[in-house]
């Protein structure tokens, strides 16, 4: 196991409305603390991984592990890889954070300033 500090950039682009917006940013980075929030301080586990059983000792790979279960998140994702991460986060905030006029939203994940992974979704 190892960790890392990221670093969040949140791109949105899309039709500006009547106002001239595309979205207004409050919600946005009110729906993105709360998306990281779960992920902050904790052991991330690939929840779809087929070398990972969750039972008690928790085997990963070839580690057999025990851990309190508030030091864990389990994310929906095969691999705890930045570009899985970043693709989790992105998939949650365009989940939470309506944007009608948005085209696309791109989320890069920084491990170190040079190592990131960026994904990209699109819209309509």
């Amino acid at each position: 196991m190892h960790g890392h500090t990221f670093v969040v950039t949140l791109r949105l682009a899309g039709e500006p409305d009547d106002n001239g917006m595309v979205t207004d940013f409050g919600p946005v980075k009110s729906t993105l603390r709360r998306v990281i929030a779960p992920l902050r301080r904790r052991t991330l586990v690939a929840g779809r991984a087929a070398d990972v059983d969750l039972s008690v000792p928790a085997r990963v790979g070839f580690g057999d592990y025990v851990l309190p279960a508030r030091a864990v998140t389990v994310l929906p994702v095969a691999n705890t890889t930045t570009e899985a991460i970043a693709g989790h986060l992105i998939d949650q905030v365009l989940l939470h954070a309506p944007m009608p006029g948005l085209r696309w939203a791109e989320l890069e994940l920084a491990e170190a300033p040079d190592v990131s992974a960026t994904v990209r979704r699109l819209r309509g």
